[in-house]
């Protein structure tokens, strides 16, 4: 199993910016919804071409998922 990460950096405009590593498919979003909306509104949503992998296709391709959320 990959390593999952996510990383948050708060920028001085108050917004948080998210990144997160390691997902497949829709797993990002499940992995993220409570913190994002805890956050508050998502402004943008830049997704990976690993966040249209489905799950039968995981093994496809073993490259890093990134997704980056900006609030």
């Amino acid at each position: 199993m990959p390593q999952r990460i996510l990383k948050f950096k708060i920028l001085q405009d108050g917004r948080v910016q998210e990144t997160v590593e390691g997902f497949k498919g829709d797993a990002c979003n499940e992995a993220t919804k409570n913190l994002e909306e805890a956050l508050g509104e998502i402004k943008s949503k830049n997704l990976t071409s690993e966040a249209f992998i489905s799950n039968q296709n995981k093994n496809f391709n073993q490259s890093k998922n990134e997704s980056n959320v900006t609030f």
